[in-house]
C-alpha cells in the first residue's frame, strides 16, 4: 500500500507525457542528463568504495609502521601493504634513504651488503631532503586519488545549465507555436511550458547529487591527504631518532 501511495504521489505520468511532447531538442537534453545521471551515480560509487578501500588499508598500515622499532624495518623485509596510498610515500621515502646510504657506502668504498643500518647515520639535511621527497610522493598519492573527480565537478556545474537552456528552448518554441496558432490561452501553451521545465527538473537531479557527492567524496580525500602529509613528517622524526648524528 504504501508504494502504491508513493508512486501515486510522485507526477510520473506527467513527467512521461512531458517527455513524449517535447521536441527534439528536449528529448535529446533529458536523454543525455539521464545518462550522465547513470554515469554520475558510477563514478560517485566507484570512488566511494576506492577511498574506503584506501582509508582501511592506510590504517592497517600506520599499525604494521608503529608498531616496529628501526623506521626501515618494513621496507627491509620487502613490499607490503601494496594497495596503501601510504604506504607507497613511505616506499618511495625509503628509497631515498636508501640512496642515501648508498652514496655514503660509494664516498668509504663500500658496497651495498656492507651497510650496517644499526651503524648508519643522516645529516639533518639529508634527512629534511627525505621528508620533501615523501611529501612529493603524498601530493602524487593525493593526485591519483583525485582521479575522476573533475567530471563531478562538470556534472553538477553544466547540469543546471543545461537544463535551463532546454527550458528556455521550449518556451521560445511555445510561444512560437502559440502566435502562429493565434491562440492566447493557458490550454494551449501549457504543454509546451511542461515539456520545457522538465529539462531542468532533470539537470537538476543530476546537479544535486553531484554537488553532495562531490563535496563528500572530496572530505574524504582531503583527510587522506593529510593523514600522508602527517605520515612524512612521522617518518622524518623516526629517521631523526634513529639516524641522525649526534
Amino acid at each position: 500500500m504504501g508504494l502504491n501511495f508513493l508512486c501515486a504521489s510522485l507526477p510520473v505520468a506527467g513527467v512521461f507525457y512531458s517527455f513524449q511532447i517535447s521536441d527534439g531538442v528536449g528529448k535529446g537534453i533529458v536523454i543525455f542528463l539521464v545518462l550522465a545521471s547513470v554515469w554520475v551515480w558510477t563514478i560517485m560509487l566507484a570512488k566511494h568504495l576506492e577511498l574506503m578501500r584506501a582509508e582501511r588499508v592506510d590504517r592497517d598500515f600506520v599499525r604494521a609502521f608503529e608498531r616496529q622499532v628501526n623506521p626501515l624495518e618494513i621496507f627491509v623485509r620487502g613490499p607490503a601493504h601494496p594497495a596503501s596510498p601510504m604506504a607507497k610515500v613511505y616506499a618511495t621515502a625509503c628509497v631515498a634513504v636508501k640512496r642515501e646510504f648508498e652514496s655514503q657506502a660509494s664516498k668509504h668504498n663500500r658496497s651495498l651488503s656492507q651497510i650496517d643500518l644499526s651503524q648508519e647515520r643522516l645529516s639533518a639535511l639529508q634527512i629534511d631532503a627525505i621528508r620533501k621527497v615523501a611529501e612529493c610522493a603524498a601530493a602524487d598519492q593525493i593526485l591519483l586519488l583525485e582521479d575522476q573527480m573533475a567530471w563531478l565537478g562538470s556534472a553538477y556545474t553544466v547540469a543546471p545549465m543545461l537544463g535551463l537552456f532546454g527550458t528556455v528552448w521550449g518556451v521560445m518554441t511555445a510561444f512560437e507555436a502559440m502566435g502562429q496558432q493565434g491562440a492566447a490561452n493557458i490550454t494551449a501553451v501549457a504543454p509546451g511550458i511542461a515539456s520545457a521545465l522538465l529539462t531542468t527538473v532533470v539537470g537538476l537531479l543530476v546537479a544535486i547529487p553531484s554537488a553532495i557527492g562531490n563535496n563528500k567524496l572530496n572530505e574524504k580525500i582531503r583527510f587522506l591527504g593529510i593523514q600522508m602529509e602527517n605520515f612524512a613528517d612521522k617518518f622524518a622524526t623516526s629517521l631523526q631518532q634513529s639516524f641522525l648524528y649526534e
